[in-house]
């Protein structure tokens, strides 16, 4: 037994179909049928049985599924941990942040920190949306984030970073174009358009607009602010995003909205369940004293 076999199995006992599993294995169906017949013939047992086209787990095969993948967690578990500590050792942090800022706020704090520290990390920079940045820290894969909170996720810590005014974006013919600022009650005669409300932006956006303004029309739902722009060039719409640096390439007038100031909040995110580096730490608390300094708080 190896452990590609595990692996093997596991995804042909999730598929439960020999093509499929073998297509997200990249490998044969031929090489995948081996590799079972020969774990089969190793544990002297039956794993699957046919399904019409399908295969099923059989009771021997829902028994070692259990086995394989404990097994295959832990070793994944493992395998995270010890690439966590590679990267603390060698200096390398990894930090994951929303795109309106990767370009624009990141470089700059990492150039300072750089600059102040005679012995910098190595960074490595990811550009993701807010969940999968979340996601991202849960499971190990980043150390810092620079993202939107979501109250879902328990192991993570979200320190206030900075925040982005909410605005009305409209073509520069649009009526509401010429406001000089906007209440939400002025949008109720128009289709609205805004984020995705599976994303942490959209809901916060969604309850700043049902505490002044409840059951105002929002007819389409995007997932940024580039998107949002598009459509809104093209049908005439009108959008309500924050007012980020990615809506500079369109001809769009950009109307402060009447919302709290802290409706859009950015935050460093890290995930207080796993031991930081001292480096990663170190990095974490800079970005704290930097926010510290631009606010004229300190925690």
């Amino acid at each position: 037994m190896n452990l590609n076999q595990l692996y093997y199995f596991r995804t042909l006992a999730e598929y439960q179909h020999y093509t499929k599993a073998a297509a997200k294995l990249y490998i044969s169906q031929p090489s995948l049928s081996n590799a079972m017949k020969s774990l089969e013939k190793e544990l002297g047992c039956v794993l699957f049985k046919k399904s019409g086209r399908n295969v099923q787990l059989t009771e021997y095969g829902r028994m070692f599924y259990n086995t394989t993948c404990s097994t295959l967690n832990i070793l994944e578990d493992g395998k995270r941990e010890l690439q966590q500590k590679i990267k603390s050792d060698a200096g390398i942090i990894n930090v994951a942040c929303i795109p309106t800022s990767i370009g624009t706020r990141l470089p700059k704090f990492i150039k300072h920190f750089q600059t102040d520290n005679t012995s910098s990390p190595y960074f490595i920079l990811h550009d993701e949306f807010s969940i999968p940045i979340l996601e991202g820290l849960t499971n190990g894969n980043y150390d810092v984030g620079i993202c939107s909170r979501d109250a879902t996720y328990k192991d993570l810590s979200f320190i206030p970073f900075f925040s982005e005014p909410i605005t009305v974006v409209v073509r520069p013919d649009h009526p509401l174009a010429n406001e000089e600022r906007i209440d939400p009650n002025s949008l109720r005669p128009y289709d609205l358009m805004t984020y995705n409300e599976q994303t942490p932006i959209g809901q916060v956006i969604r309850n700043a607009l049902n505490a002044r303004c409840p059951n105002l029309n929002i007819a389409e739902s995007l997932d940024s602010e580039l998107t949002i722009a598009g459509q809104i060039i093209e049908n005439n719409s009108v959008g309500i995003v924050a007012n980020t640096i990615l809506l500079d390439s369109f001809n769009l007038k950009k109307i402060p909205l009447d919302v709290p100031s802290d409706t859009r909040v950015v935050y460093i995110v890290y995930n207080h369940t796993r031991q930081l580096s001292p480096v990663v730490q170190h990095f974490i608390d800079y970005l704290k004293e930097t926010k510290a300094e631009a606010t004229g708080k300190k925690d």
